[in-house]
Order: structure tokens, then sequence, then C-alpha cells
């Protein structure tokens, strides 16, 4: 809220010129830090940090202060943690000749939120850096900024130490004053000043006026009832209507309006429309019963959220091209890590009703692991590689980065079930291993089958040697069993060889197939046995398989037990070497691919077919996923460029043949729908958790969503926009819009 000016006492106006002409006489150019460091600002908030009243023997202490409210409070917390990536934090160091700040006391007679009744009964000036004056007064906002002959002493030295350290374009500005009463005030869209003894939450909640143009959603006593015009804008509204009110798609048809809090609401996510807000007691309604605009220590409400979030949004250089899947938690439910640049985040899947909710953030640096000196720096070069190197049922993270620094690293990030800690990196080489090259390939098996995920590690193009490494993961550091340097046992490496992890002989060693179709005069496809120490090459096909396949540059391979005998089998795929696309089905013996059955996309041949259902393309996209947990491996597929429309289908496996099912241009479900589109990328999970059907997140850059196959088709359970935040109602999940 803001305050009236104030202008000072002519008892002060010598002392006040004074101070000034003094502090313009012995200025030394502030320090500048740049505390929160999201790259260049062009582009980012810039948020300047300033204090008031601190002397050059309390600068440490200022530090500790910007330390624990900025950096470790609100941007280390809730939802400026998920919105960090959007700043760049600078703290100034302004030197105050006298400790503290100047005071100001007023006779309230009796009115408390009532300021123009008041008078000043004693002021006292002090010589500080902005010259802000304390009065304890929520009815004067606090505090408030020394006047002289119509002139803002405060805010011209705000702005002449913000020019001097080239910050004039700083969108907003935290003052903290050294001042031990209770305080803080929004002043204008750009400034936030509070004392040194108020929370973190303080300054959060006066940057959502700042930010978010919120308005104070609580009741100050004496305030009454508000009697003036219509109001209806961001979160207080005189509207008891759910239909018109401005935030009628939160209302739950449960909620009644007007509403009280009751048993089974949360007070801080149930919205409705509550009485009491921008400080009138009566009147004026708010969103939730209790918001970080209301009661500071809470997260904002779903309301709140929406119109902070849609403020920062083009700052905050987030989408979700960068998605991983895995179970971080060991629940059993698939949740997502979502990676941006040097932003890493945990949503985690909630099961029925199914949505996801952000459990972890980290800002630049994953933290250390209990007993370990390590951190990783995040980087947008970073390449995840989700794995549970552990063996805790929990997954980790594998994380290799070749571009972003002058050494090229390798960490391991562990999970402890809430969030990913570091235990471990590897800088420049491996031990046994040798150098990590520029363009190293991981591959992420158990090739020794004790249930931690080891590492296959592959340098194609990045020296004039190939190699192949199996390196092994003992749950804290990883050692190398054996290094191949040219060839395997049974394979010639090249640098366009293509690796796929699977364990095709049945003893749960994570062995490989690899094909290379360009680096030869000949095609060539291989088997490759793990012995759990050493590689060996069991197969090799040469030009064709042994069901005649003729092989292709492009054919792609996708790995799965598609008979359910134990045994990970081939999907082969050519859309784009022949006139017509072929899909062949090739079962493993253990020692050799065995023909199952092949089809094509005009079945124009006595040995190859149409599969029932699903007419292939060459632009069809697989994942290999069991759909109906029947232990055999079936193929989503994605076709977005063939037709007239986009379809996603289902092609399920009987052990010997395939039958397909789908959906066409749009997924529906749950008041939600999904546009197929030509950027849209799939993955297989199992967000339900348990028995069940596999499901589908499905994405693009600026959608993500959740997809359950139900029947022979699917149905959309949850849609996110921008961003991930699951209120409990929102009837437009797919929209940030509100005025």
């Amino acid at each position: 809220m803001l305050s009236k000016a104030i202008t000072i006492l002519p008892g002060v106006l010598c002392a006040t010129l004074l101070f000034a002409t003094e502090a313009s006489a012995q200025c030394v150019a502030p320090t500048c830090t740049k505390v929160i460091d999201n790259g260049p600002d062009a582009g980012k908030k810039v948020v300047v940090v300033m204090g008031d009243g601190y002397t050059a023997a309390e600068q440490a202490a200022y530090n500790t202060q910007v330390s624990d409210l900025v950096m470790n409070g609100v941007f280390a917390n809730d939802f400026f943690r998920e919105q960090h990536n959007g700043f760049n934090v600078y703290r100034l160091n302004l030197e105050s000749a006298e400790s503290g700040v100047s005071q100001i006391e007023y006779d309230q007679n009796g009115t408390t939120s009532d300021p123009d009744d008041d008078s000043i009964i004693s002021q006292t000036a002090k010589n500080t850096a902005l010259r802000y004056i304390y009065s304890g007064a929520w009815s004067h906002c606090w505090l408030q900024h020394t006047y002289f002959l119509g002139i803002n002493l405060t805010e011209n030295l705000k702005t002449t130490a913000l020019e001097d350290n080239g910050l004039s374009h700083a969108d907003y500005v935290i003052v903290l004053l050294n001042e031990p009463g209770y305080g803080g005030c929004n002043r204008g869209p750009r400034d936030i000043v509070q004392t040194r003894s108020s929370s973190w939450q303080v300054v959060a909640h006066e940057a959502g006026h700042g930010i978010g143009g919120l308005r104070d959603e609580y009741s100050a006593s004496g305030k009454g009832a508000y009697g003036g015009a219509e109001v209806n804008t961001r979160n207080c509204t005189t509207l008891v209507n759910r239909d018109t009110v401005l935030w009628n798609r939160f209302i739950s048809p449960a909620t009644a309006v007007p509403s009280s809090l009751l048993a089974g609401m949360d007070s801080n996510r149930t919205v409705g429309i509550f009485n009491g807000c921008g400080t009138y007691e009566s009147g004026l309604y708010r969103p939730v019963h209790n918001c970080r605009m209301k009661g500071n220590t809470p997260n904002y409400c779903p309301v709140c959220q929406t119109l902070m979030r849609k403020s920062l949004y083009p700052n905050v250089d987030h989408d979700f091209s960068q998605s991983f899947t895995g179970d971080f938690d060991g629940d059993g439910r698939t949740d997502v890590l979502i990676q941006n640049g040097n932003d890493l985040a945990i949503y985690r899947s909630r099961g029925s009703p199914y949505q996801l909710d952000r459990v972890w953030t980290a800002n630049n640096q994953v933290p250390s692991a209990p007993n370990s000196n390590y951190f990783w720096t995040l980087a947008a070069g970073d390449k995840l590689f989700v794995a549970d190197f552990d063996g805790d049922g929990k997954d980790d993270v594998y994380v290799l980065n070749t571009t972003s620094w002058s050494t090229r690293w390798l960490g391991l990030l562990r999970s402890n079930g809430t969030g990913l800690e570091t235990v471990i990196h590897y800088g420049g080489s491996l031990p046994g291993y040798g150098s990590i090259g520029s363009a190293d390939q991981l591959l992420v098996a158990d090739f020794d089958g004790d249930a931690k995920e080891d590492l296959y590690l592959f340098t194609g193009s990045s020296w004039s040697t190939q190699y192949m490494g199996m390196i092994k993961s003992n749950g804290t550091s990883l050692s190398t069993v054996e290094r191949y340097d040219g060839s395997i046992p049974g394979w010639v490496m090249r640098p366009q060889d293509k690796y796929y992890v699977g364990d095709f002989d049945g003893d749960n060693k994570s062995d490989l197939y690899v094909f290379n179709g360009v680096n030869w005069g000949y095609k060539y496809l291989g088997m490759i046995r793990s012995t759990g120490a050493t590689l060996g090459g069991v197969e090799l096909y040469t030009t064709t398989l042994a069901s005649g396949w003729n092989m292709g540059a492009n054919d792609q391979h996708f790995v799965g037990d598609i008979d359910g005998d134990g045994k990970d089998d081939l999907y082969v795929f050519n859309g784009a070497d022949w006139g017509v696309a072929y899909l062949e089905l090739t079962k493993s013996s253990g020692t050799t691919l065995d023909y199952v059955k092949r089809y094509d996309d005009d079945a124009n041949t006595a040995w190859a077919t149409n599969i029932p259902g699903w007419t292939m393309k060459t632009g069809d996209r697989f994942v290999v996923s069991d759909a109906n947990k029947d232990g055999k491996a079936d193929l989503f597929v994605l076709n977005v460029t063939d037709w007239g429309t986009q379809y996603l289908g289902t092609l399920m496996s009987s052990s010997t043949a395939l039958s397909g099912s789908w959906s066409a241009d749009w997924v529906d479900g749950n008041g939600y729908d999904w546009n197929i589109g030509a950027s849209d990328q799939i993955q297989a999970v199992n967000y339900e958790g348990g028995a069940g059907k596999a499901d589908l997140f499905i994405r693009n850059p600026g959608w993500f969503g959740m997809i359950r196959r139900a029947g022979s088709g699917f149905t959309l359970d949850r849609i996110y926009y921008h961003w991930i935040y699951s209120s409990l109602h929102d009837s437009k999940p797919w929209s940030d819009s509100m005025p």
C-alpha cells in the first residue's frame, strides 16, 4: 500500500540539508555485486538491492541480510524459486554515516487506519545513504521518504546510486533498512522497502504488488465496509457472482459463494469469494481464505499465481522442450524432470486426480549429497540421462556436459526421494577410461545385472579412433570395467554406429544391438553380448536380416520384448529408403534374430500386410511401451505429416502380430482437449502407478499433457499451458488469461 508524502518539519530542515551536502562531499562509489546471475540482463527482470542506515562497519551485516532475505529467502522458496531463471539480482553496498534510519512518531488519535487525522509528535533525523524515515505506523506504510522543499531526496539518492552503477534500468529495487522494528512497503510499481526484522515473506508480499499488480487481501482494523464503485480486477472484487467474478474459472461448483472456510477446504488453494479485501473488512472480496497477499507466509493462491506467472513468463525463458521421465521417489508413478538452461525441476505424479506438482527446483547448482564435497553447476549444455544408478528403486540422473566449460564433465545426481543431490563428478577424464570426448555418447545399461544402472560410453567422432567403454556404477562412483579401442570382438567400430541397449538373451545383463548403414559398402546389424565384464559379438547380419529384410541406411530400431519371453527383440522400421513404409517384427532367440511378421503401408506383397486398424506411412514416429501391461512390448505411434489431420495410435502386440487403434486430431477428456500438432513429442510413462495401462506424456514447447489409454482410444487427464501448476479446480487449465 502507499502512504502520503511527508515533508520534513521546519525544525529539522537545516540538519537534512547539511546531511545531503556532507554526503555529496564524502561520497564513496558503492560496491556493486551480481548476487544472482541468470545470464545477460536483456530479457531478465533486474532487481537491485540496496541498504539504508548501514555504516561502513556494518556492511558485513548488510550482506548477511541480503543473503538471508533475498538470495536464500525470496529466491530460494516456493513461487520465486520456480521463477528464479527470470531474474538477475545486484547488491549495492551503500555506506551511511550513521547507523539506523531516521524516525518519525505520530499521534494517530485512536484511528490507526486513517492517516488524515494524524499529527507528528517527534522526529529524529539521521545521516543515511537514502534518507528513509521509519514510523512504525501501518497507515503511513510503516516508513516514508525524506522531502525537502518539494524535492524527494530519498528518490534522488536512490536514482543516483543506480546510475552510478549502470543500473538505471532496474525493474525492481529492494531497500533494506537497518531498523529493528517491523514493516514493509511497496511504493509504486518498482520499489520494495522493508526493515531488517521482517521476514523474506514480507518482501515476497510486497513483490506481489509490484510484479503482479496485486492488492492487499487483509482487513485493517477500523477500515470497515467498502462503499465505493464496483471493483472486479486482479484479486479484489465487489461481485458475489460465480459467473462474472474475474476468477470464476477457479471456483468449483461445489464451493458456495459468498464463501467461508469449511472443513475439508484448503485455506490457500480453495478458490471462492471470501469477504474482506483491499484492507477493507467487508464489501470487497478476495479469492481464497489466506493467500500471501493476506497472511504473507502462505504461497500465492491460484488466482495470484496466474497473475504473477503471466507477468513474469516472458522473462523466465522456460518451456517443455527438455523434459525427462522417471520415478524419482520410487512410488511406481512416472514423474517429469524439466531442464531449462540453469534451472532444473521435478514435478511429481500425484495419481488420481491425475496431475503434476512441483516438489523440487535447483537454480544454478545441484547441491552436494551428504558426505560429498561435490556440487553440479547447471548449464544449458547439460545432457541428462535418467537411471537408477544406486539400485534403491528411485531414478537418479547421469549428466554429461562437453560444451559449456573448458573442461568436459560427467556427474552423478542422486535422487533423495524429493530432489537431486550431487554424489560425484568427473572433470576431463574417467577412472580407467581416459579423456571424455566432445561427441561422446552415453547409453544407460545394467551390463552386470546388479540392479545398478551402469554406462556404455561410445566415442564415435570425438577422436580418430572409436572407443567403447563399460563404465560400472557402485552407487557412489564410476569405474571402468573394460575399454575397447577400434573394435569389439565381432564388430569393427565406426563413427556412425548406432547402439541400442537390450537384454536379448534374457540373463538380466544389458546387451547391445548395433547398426551401421553409412560407413561401409554394406549395411550391418550386430548383436553384442555382455558377460558383465566383457563384450563379444554373437551374430552379425550383412545387407539382409535372416527374414530377408533388405537393410536400408535409414532403418530405425526399437528394442522391446515383443512376445514376453524375457528376451528383448527388435522392431525395425524404414519409411525413407523405399517407395513404401515397412515395419518388421523380429524375435531374439538369444543368439539370432528371427522373422515374425512384416507390414507395409499398401500391402502390395504376399509376405507383407497392413496393420489392422492402422495404415502405416513414412512419417510414423514410434515409442515402445507395454501399453496394456501384459508383458509384451507394444508401440505408441504418432503421425503429424502424412494425412490431412494428425493421428495418435497404439499398435498392440499379440507376440506374432500387431493390431492398431487411433485418435485423430484431438484427444478429449475431463473437459480438456489436446489438439495434436506437428511439434508434439510423446513419451511412454505410467503416471497412474501400479497395475494398469501405460500412459503418455505429450508435449511441445508451450504445452504439456497427460494422456491415458481408455479402451481402444485415449483420454486427456490434464493439460498445462506455459507452466505446470495444478490448482484444485480450473475450468480452463489450458489458459493463463486473466485481465
